[in-house]
């Protein structure tokens, strides 16, 4: 799929809330795999854990809950997992900053191997925190605690590395999410630095957003960064409890707050609990729908844009509406960007 030349943007409506406290504690991150899953990434004081639903919201208040790996050392367990990507196989990958290595479970969640060595040597990593697919299927690793992004083959072999710790362009400081678009190009949560930067498939800067919006605030401490089929960039502004979105140049395009709403299973929970409807009842319902520290944007590739709503244990989701353009549809750029020149 080609991008467009440029796109007819409808707007974003809010679609569902899924989960609830007890049944995604905490969510970290998001991905997608096939027939509608949804891998939520769960990450507590206490515990580590996958989540597996669909869109359908077929949630369930049970213990029967699917649910892939768990809290610990040993093979298959997690202790601070970062971020979770699948392949076109299916196969889930998951990063893991605290044991500093990369797991993989196959299609049904049984465990299948995992690989990584603490250290800041070629081919060792400290604090391994974003992963993602190159077009060519290597895995690219955001090494959070080396301040720099490193490339390994899917069975964990060194491939090659790019940045250093620092401020200045093109230089990092424990950088968290991480995503590769279509084209090759790395793009980078530099959390330590308050911006996203984008690299080119050897390493080379091509863009650096510290992205002020029309209110005059700017990303602060960026987790999560994705970019959809039309290049579209999103962001999650952590310390800001918001996630932005902009287009492939940069340009500011719009931005989330929250509207959320009770889930499927939040609602059946609720009549269940006199005492919760009460405070339900008696609360300021307004401040219930905003984000509170999200964590991670994902977009599939039907635009629809999942949100880990981490502090409220739930995921917002929104559908991107938008035509896509060609030359027949759309002018040529402009020099102003009104119809008033001085």
């Amino acid at each position: 799929m080609s991008r467009p030349l440029g796109l007819l943007r409808a707007g974003y409506p809010y679609l569902k809330t899924l989960g609830m406290r007890r049944v995604c504690n905490y969510p970290y991150d998001i991905a997608f795999g096939p027939d509608e899953k949804i891998f939520i990434l769960c990450r507590t004081s206490g515990g580590a854990f996958i989540r597996v639903w669909t869109f359908d919201d077929a949630e369930r208040l049970t213990d029967d809950l699917v649910q892939i790996g768990g809290y610990g050392t040993d093979d298959g367990q997690f202790q601070w997992p970062v971020q979770i990507i699948t392949d076109c196989e299916g196969n889930i990958y998951v990063s893991d900053e605290a044991t500093h290595k990369i797991s993989k479970f196959d299609p049904d969640g049984k465990f299948v191997s995992r690989w990584g060595t603490e250290g800041n040597g070629k081919g060792e990593f400290t604090a391994p925190t974003g992963i993602a697919f190159d077009p060519e299927g290597n895995i690219v690793v955001a090494d959070s605690g080396n301040s720099r992004i490193q490339k390994y083959s899917p069975d964990g072999k060194f491939v090659s590395e790019f940045g250093s710790e620092g401020e200045g362009d093109s230089e990092l400081k424990n950088p968290w999410g991480l995503h590769v678009d279509e084209l090759g190009d790395i793009y980078v949560a530099d959390w330590g630095n308050d911006r996203i930067q984008r690299y080119s498939h050897e390493g080379d800067l091509k863009m650096s957003l510290k992205g002020e919006t029309p209110d005059g605030v700017c990303i602060s401490r960026p987790t999560s960064v994705s970019v959809d089929l039309h290049g579209d960039i999103y962001t999650t502004d952590w310390n800001n409890d918001r996630v932005i979105v902009y287009d492939s140049t940069g340009r500011y395009v719009w931005k989330f707050s929250g509207d959320a709403t009770l889930s499927r299973v939040a609602r059946d929970y609720m009549m269940t609990n006199a005492y919760a409807n009460r405070l339900r009842e008696m609360t300021n319902l307004e401040e219930e729908k905003y984000f509170r520290s999200p964590t991670s944007v994902r977009v599939d590739n039907k635009f629809r844009i999942c949100v880990a709503d981490h502090h409220s244990y739930r995921l917002q989701v929104y559908q991107k509406e938008s035509i896509e353009l060609d030359e027949n549809s759309i002018a040529p750029p402009m020099r102003n960007h009104s119809l008033t020149t001085v």
